[in-house]
């Protein structure tokens, strides 16, 4: 089992691929939880305004948590304003409370700042926070149903306050915000830390029930796409996994310096990039028509050949096919952690603004009092000492976690959206290439059913699968077998539909003899199976006496 830290800055990203290509995938995995702390110099209310694009005030205690008035009447003097209601691509916002909570923490404001004066450490945990990749298959009314559901059976039903916001820039990655309250509550505020909701198998929890709760909603739209909370690794996914940079050389790499490390990640992505490009697509030069053409009597022998070298090249497609969804998976993966980083580095870099501006209106407020208020002057340099040490732990705090200055942030995140240009445009390619190769495969699929069928009307089946056996090359790996026996089941197994696209190729004279047999097949295994039942009543009648 994991350290619970670790599992609070896991990150998940997984599909599922349908068989169909119109059901090719664009579902994605991503849910990531994280603590709202004073330790990282953060507030709860303008974390809440800022996922909300909203103007909310941190009053009184709940700004410094002094207790003291700083200037003004009441606490107006000590109120922090956190203005973000120039933020774009908020398109939902709510507070959903418990049956029990006071109903006046529906306002936002109200609500965060009861959090903040409840709260009396300097490092307290104020909130939780869970985003969530949201699936681009589903509308925003959709989208808001399945995020009421999650949060109530989750969350809501077990006693915490959620307020959740749905952003959606227009650039493919809907997303949701989720924080949650830490303490319980009751109809007169908050009581004690539940410690429950830090295990780490509530965790685990909570990211299997996001895929469960949207692939329901795939299978219930009739949509063949899935995601997946576990990891690549668990997924059966393999690849050749880089190394651990760490901080200093991480901090090299993002300036343009060579590390040992980065070095050798670079090699093991060459040798990924390799395999991927090691067998080469395999084409079919099938004409584009819809005459029907007579596909001539061949031996045994010549069919077999057929046969043989289609599996080959359906089993070499397949295999270019995973690696191409590995590679896609890879950026589907990267993708939403570097729109999430430059979303978080833009926040917490306006956070910092907000404390700076907090600091200088404490010095203008301390430089108009006169000589003689030298209790206010003594408060108001303490409240000045606070507000820095506050800033200090912000600022530490963005350097640690984003290896940058916060002055660096502008220039930080125009490089974060040119990687994500750069990373959408190859996407496009790979899903273009997907799309190609299994276009390819239907053709060869189809293919080799005309082939399979036309030959149980020409000579004995036995003789043909035989023959096969012995020219089909046994698999070098256990990996190879298994993808071997996936891909025969696939060719040599024709429902319904496939069937009929056969039909409709052939000459009637040909796929009238072919319905005859596939008719004549079905009457025996009908009457196989009706014998099997008797045989089975008789056996039950028996035992029963």
């Amino acid at each position: 089992m994991p350290h619970r830290e670790t599992l609070h800055n896991m990150r998940h990203c997984g599909f599922v691929r349908s068989s169909k290509a119109e059901g090719s995938v664009t579902a994605i995995y991503h849910l990531n939880v994280q603590i709202i702390g004073r330790s990282s110099g953060r507030s709860a209310v303008g974390s809440a305004a800022y996922r909300a694009a909203e103007k909310l005030k941190a009053v009184g205690a709940a700004a410094y948590r002094s207790g003291q008035d700083l200037g003004g009447e009441g606490d107006e003097g000590n109120e922090i304003t956190h203005d973000y209601t120039r933020k774009k691509g908020v398109v939902y916002k709510e507070i959903i409370l418990p049956d029990n909570a006071p109903p006046e923490f529906a306002d936002r404001q109200t609500l965060w700042n009861a959090v903040e004066a409840k709260e009396r450490r300097r490092d307290a945990r104020l909130a939780r926070e869970i985003e969530v990749a949201l699936q681009i298959e589903f509308d925003l009314e959709e989208q808001k149903t399945l995020l009421r559901e999650y949060i109530k059976e989750n969350f809501v039903d077990k006693g915490m306050i959620v307020d959740f916001a749905v952003h959606n820039k227009g650039d493919g990655n809907p997303h949701a915000h989720l924080m949650l309250t830490t303490r319980h509550v009751t109809p007169d505020g908050f009581g004690g830390k539940n410690r429950d909701w830090d295990e780490d198998t509530e965790l685990l929890k909570w990211r299997k029930n996001w895929a469960v709760i949207n692939n329901r909603k795939f299978e219930e739209k009739g949509l063949d796409a899935r995601i997946d909370h576990r990891t690549l690794k668990a997924q059966g996914i393999d690849r050749e996994p880089t190394i651990h940079l760490g901080h200093e050389a991480s901090a090299l790499e993002k300036k343009g310096i060579r590390t040992e490390r980065g070095d050798i990640n670079r090699e093991i992505q060459r040798r990924n990039e390799a395999r991927a490009q090691k067998e080469h697509k395999q084409e079919l030069t099938e004409p584009a028509t819809n005459e029907k053409t007579v596909i001539e009597k061949p031996t045994t022998e010549k069919t077999a050949q057929t046969l043989n070298e289609l599996r080959i090249d359906y089993i070499t497609l397949e295999k270019n096919l995973s690696e191409l969804i590995t590679q896609r998976n890879e950026i589907r993966e990267e993708l939403p952690r570097l729109k999430f980083r430059a979303e978080n580095m833009e926040e917490h870099a306006r956070n910092i603004d907000v404390l700076q501006g907090r600091i200088a209106e404490l010095q203008e407020n301390r430089q108009n009092l006169n000589f003689l208020q030298w209790t206010k002057k003594q408060e108001t340099d303490e409240a000045i000492e606070h507000a820095k040490q506050e800033a200090r732990r912000a600022e530490i705090f963005f350097k640690n976690r984003f290896n940058v200055d916060p002055d660096q942030t502008p220039t930080e995140i125009k490089r974060i959206q040119k990687i994500i240009r750069e990373k959408q445009t190859d996407l496009t390619t790979k899903n273009a290439a997907i799309l190609d190769i299994m276009n390819t495969q239907d053709k060869i699929l189809l293919e080799y059913h005309t082939q399979k069928l036309l030959a149980q009307t020409h000579y004995d089946k036995d003789q043909l699968n035989t023959l096969l056996q012995q020219i089909n090359t046994p698999p070098e790996t256990i990996r190879d077998r298994l993808l071997q026996e996936r891909i025969d089941r696939r060719l040599n197994i024709i429902p319904d539909e496939s069937f009929q696209k056969v039909i409709e190729r052939l000459p009637q004279n040909q796929a009238q003899t072919l319905i005859d047999e596939r008719k004549r097949a079905q009457e025996k295994e009908l009457k196989e199976l009706e014998k099997l039942r008797e045989q089975t009543k008789a056996h039950d009648l028996t035992r029963s006496r």
